[in-house]
């Protein structure tokens, strides 16, 4: 084929758009297609299986989406974004690129995030393992220790070369995170090799959640999802707004991610009590259910004021308040689906009705249901 011809129509009067990409995510390039599906785009994703770029001679659009890759950036492409002078929107956090906008990850609640989900297990001790020490590891690390801290935990920083010297030497149980999902999966062969057990000693959780690689893993692996459908999505968007001459509200917009998929390496709660544990657990698989106090007790075996003794000695807070934050924490994620109805998001969570779930919803969060889901909408738009 002539290498001319190879890219995109020069003559058709369609918006042209090249998505390249020097780290590839399905997802960011499925949001990318979906809104260049919607306004008749022609997308050039070659880059995806070529790793060729296209010179300024070969490629005329009118569009770029790019992520040039912070530790040894493309150089073509980065001449190609300066001479086109084409409207850029640049996925790329760290580093001094020619983006006219750029949409991004917010690496520091990804992070923040991971330590959150082992504070909810009741883990006292946590470590960020880095493995490249780049800046994205860097934001994320800061932000779990912070958290970490914040929550009431200990946390500790050690590089990948640390741990693998004596996994057995760091206190157990703990809770690990990593900069995304094939890192957090090296930590798991490690530990997996010095005879700990994930999660029963060692509880970890990684970032992307890329649903292969995580289903995939020796021990399935809870990971953070960076909704990296939805950053592709705002991506096209704020390009179109570009490529139309028209005014942005904000030149750099972040997106939130979506929350933890949860999987068996943390499926654990480091709770030294068996009843106070085995009561937690229950509270957490069966919140969907009209379950109590009462109802939790009888199935463990013990009275009442023991177990609510015990649990509240043990984790710092009563049944029905975890119970009620389980339950809040459901709804919330349920709130993003604006076609779901509030009803269903309440009978969903385990409140009897919706009235329920606004009383209990407005003492924990100090605002309303409805006044959420609006504030997810102004949020993601």
């Amino acid at each position: 084929m002539d290498q001319a011809n190879f890219w995109i129509n020069v003559n058709s009067p369609r918006r042209r758009v090249l998505l390249a990409l020097y780290w590839w995510e399905d997802r960011v390039f499925e949001g990318v297609a979906k809104f260049a599906a919607e306004q008749s785009w022609i997308l050039d994703c070659k880059m995806r299986w070529t790793h060729a770029i296209p010179s300024l001679a070969e490629w005329k659009g009118d569009g770029i989406i790019a992520n040039p890759g912070f530790s040894s950036p493309i150089k073509p492409l980065i001449q190609l974004i300066e001479s086109s002078q084409a409207p850029t929107v640049g996925l790329q956090t760290f580093g001094d690129y020619p983006f006219s906008s750029k949409v991004l990850q917010d690496h520091n609640l990804i992070g923040s995030l991971g330590a959150k989900h082992l504070a909810s297990l009741n883990f006292k001790q946590v470590a960020f393992v880095s493995f490249a020490d780049n800046p994205v590891e860097q934001a994320r690390c800061k932000a779990f220790c912070q958290q970490a801290e914040k929550s009431g935990m200990h946390c500790t920083q050690l590089s990948f070369e640390e741990f693998t010297k004596d996994p057995k030497a760091l206190p157990r149980p703990i809770g690990l995170m990593a900069m995304n999902d094939l890192n957090a999966i090296s930590l798991m062969t490690s530990c997996l090799d010095a005879g700990l057990r994930v999660p029963e000693e060692v509880a970890i959780v990684g970032a992307d959640d890329t649903r292969i690689m995580c289903d995939a893993a020796e021990v399935p692996l809870t990971s953070v999802n960076c909704n990296f459908e939805e950053i592709g999505y705002r991506a096209a968007e704020s390009l179109h707004l570009l490529m139309q001459g028209e005014s942005q509200p904000e030149t750099v917009k972040t997106i939130d991610p979506t929350g933890i998929t949860v999987r068996k390496s943390t499926d654990t709660v480091a709770v030294p009590d068996p009843d106070a544990a085995l009561a937690l657990r229950m509270i957490r698989d069966h919140f969907r259910k009209p379950i109590g106090v009462s109802d939790i007790a009888d199935q463990i075996g013990v009275s009442i004021r023991r177990l609510q003794s015990s649990f509240q000695e043990h984790l710092g807070f009563t049944m029905i308040q975890e119970l009620t934050r389980v339950r809040v924490e459901n709804a919330k994620q349920l709130l993003a689906n604006k076609k779901l109805k509030l009803e269903a998001v309440a009978l969903d969570s385990g409140f009897t009705s919706r009235f329920h779930l606004i009383r209990a919803f407005q003492r924990s969060t100090g605002t309303t249901p409805a006044a959420y889901r609006r504030s997810i909408a102004k949020n993601a738009g």
